[in-house]
């Protein structure tokens, strides 16, 4: 089972994580609404070459709700994570985080660069991240919803978002809306679905909003470490032009690989590509340094 470790923040907050494999590590940080289950086809590949930690967000996954409006905020996840990795017996690492783990992942460097060998963001956003959508609701009117709305009913709106998202027909309007791509398993995006719903609202509503709050962009030029950039061309959440190709000029020497037909649920759809170039990627920044 993945995360079967766990650690409790200094406010009490308990955070699960998980360690596998050996060799040079890589620590792998998830989005908000999500657990390990992205990772589920490209992990496997790398346990061979490396030590693999995961761990589960506050409010996310085996980790339990935030305690504090410290904790849940998006800035402060490297705190936890660092936690995670002293926990794990590791002192460097190439972090690699999804969606709005690429945040996470870029504010671990600005507050813990000695302990990132290489950064990669796959298929998120260096900041303002509802800024940069192209969801069927404007990302701007969502965080005024998000805002506006008093946390129990906060609550109740996704709570009844995620029975939504159960219904007879709701897989095929994901996909006619861009939010599946095509190629997903339904199998998949149910168990992705069925942990949306066992998410932490007031956690969830918290980590939203500073995540909306966020931007490293004054980091990205600055960076002394690799950084790997995987956008899609399809994908609503971050898409290329609006994400992956701002970030790539804002941070020289950045890589950027750009995938035609990737949507945010690329990850379970092409891992064999990504797992690849990731590995690539890694296993060069790891001979550099």
């Amino acid at each position: 089972m993945l995360n079967d470790r766990f650690l409790v923040a200094d406010d009490g907050t308990h955070i699960a994580y998980g360690v596998a494999g050996s060799g040079p590590a890589m620590v792998l940080t998830n989005g908000l609404t999500t657990t390990t289950t992205f990772w589920q086809y490209v992990r496997p590949r790398w346990l061979d070459r490396h030590l693999v930690v995961t761990w589960d967000l506050p409010g996310h996954g085996r980790s339990g709700p935030a305690r504090s409006e410290a904790t849940a905020r998006l800035q402060n996840q490297p705190e936890l994570l660092a936690r995670v990795m002293d926990a794990a017996g590791v002192q460097r690492a190439a972090q690699i985080g999804w969606s709005t783990g690429s945040q996470v992942v870029l504010e671990m460097y600005r507050r813990f660069p000695e302990r990132c060998v290489s950064l990669a963001m796959l298929f998120g956003a260096a900041g303002r991240v509802l800024s940069t959508t192209q969801l069927p609701l404007a990302g701007k009117l969502i965080e005024r919803l998000v805002r506006g709305t008093p946390p129990a009913a906060f609550a109740a709106v996704c709570g009844a978002l995620s029975r939504a998202m159960r219904a007879p027909g709701s897989f095929a309007l994901g996909r006619r809306l861009g939010l599946i791509g095509e190629n997903a398993r339904p199998g998949d995006m149910q168990r992705v679905i069925a942990h949306i719903g066992s998410v932490d609202a007031r956690t969830l509503r918290m980590m939203l909003l500073s995540a909306e709050e966020q931007s490293a962009y004054d980091l990205l030029p600055h960076l002394t470490v690799p950084l790997l950039i995987l956008a899609g061309d399809r994908d609503p959440f971050a898409p290329s032009e609006l994400v992956g190709v701002p970030v790539h000029r804002a941070a020289p020497g950045s890589e950027l690989i750009r995938l035609p037909s990737g949507t945010h649920t690329a990850l379970l759809e092409e891992p064999e590509l990504i797992a690849r170039s990731v590995e690539d990627f890694v296993r060069r920044s790891f001979a550099a340094s």
